[in-house]
């Protein structure tokens, strides 16, 4: 239980991260911060929240109902934005 609960809190920090380092300035600093000096590693981080989040989602699916399916399916597409951004940033 204990790893769930820091894989959910590392997942909710690179997300975090990653939002910040949609700024120029911010990634570059975050970039030295990482292995290889890329931008791979948070990339890949909120790719897995991402995925877990979806997984938790269609398990959830038909207790929230229509409205709460579209406001998740929009917070993954959000996510899923900023990782495309930093992709877009690290080339």
């Amino acid at each position: 239980m204990e790893e769930s609960h820091s894989g959910v809190a590392i997942g909710y920090l690179a997300v975090l991260l990653g939002n910040l380092s949609l700024n120029d300035q911010i990634r570059a600093k975050v970039r030295t911060l990482l292995p290889n000096k890329r931008l791979d590693t948070l990339v890949d981080s909120i790719k897995e929240f991402v995925r877990v989040h979806q997984h938790v989602d269609q398990k959830a699916g038909n207790l929230e109902g229509t409205e709460g399916q579209e406001a998740l399916q929009s917070y993954t597409a959000r996510l899923m934005l900023v990782v495309e951004r930093l992709q877009n940033a690290s080339t």
